[in-house]
């Protein structure tokens, strides 16, 4: 009988093509060695702002319509889907099942989660979201395993 181990390690050695993953790694280490986590960070943002503008996202007047849209997108390149749901003072997003912890490893999860809040931020100042509002990304949690957790609220000052 197959073990949730079992579909872990299915999903990890399926979730990046072979001929990447040591490229990647390699990639990460080499970032990792060469720069401080924030501009890695900050650089991941801007690459995930860059894949927001070459996969758009329409106006959306729903939560539900909104969360469709994003999942589409992440349907049309395997990585992954993500959950919307409101509180009092924020939405949370949930992103699950995406590749690039496997492809860049689990060292590489403090900066790379910059790519989640690049790409939503992106989409959601697309939708004319107030400017006073943020994506930030909770501080990784192992227990996740490849689940990014993430808010839009309002900016700290």
């Amino acid at each position: 009988m197959e073990t949730a181990a079992t579909f872990i390690q299915y999903y990890e050695r399926n979730s990046c093509s072979s001929q990447w993953l040591e490229f990647n790694r390699g990639m990460a280490a080499e970032l990792s060695a060469g720069l401080p986590p924030e501009d890695l960070r900050q650089l991941f943002f801007r690459i995930g702002q860059r894949l927001a503008h070459a996969l758009p996202i329409p106006p959306c007047s729903t939560l539900g319509e909104l969360e469709a849209e994003f999942n589409a997108r992440w349907d049309s390149i395997d990585w992954g889907f993500s959950t919307l749901s409101e509180d009092a003072d924020c939405l949370f997003i949930t992103h699950a099942c995406s590749p690039i912890a496997t492809a860049f490893g689990p060292e590489a999860t403090d900066w790379s989660v910059g790519f989640f809040e690049g790409i939503y931020q992106a989409w959601f100042d697309s939708q004319r979201m107030p400017s006073s509002l943020r994506v930030q990304a909770f501080p990784p949690d192992a227990q996740a395993g490849h689940r990014i957790d993430l808010r839009l609220s309002k900016a700290q000052a």
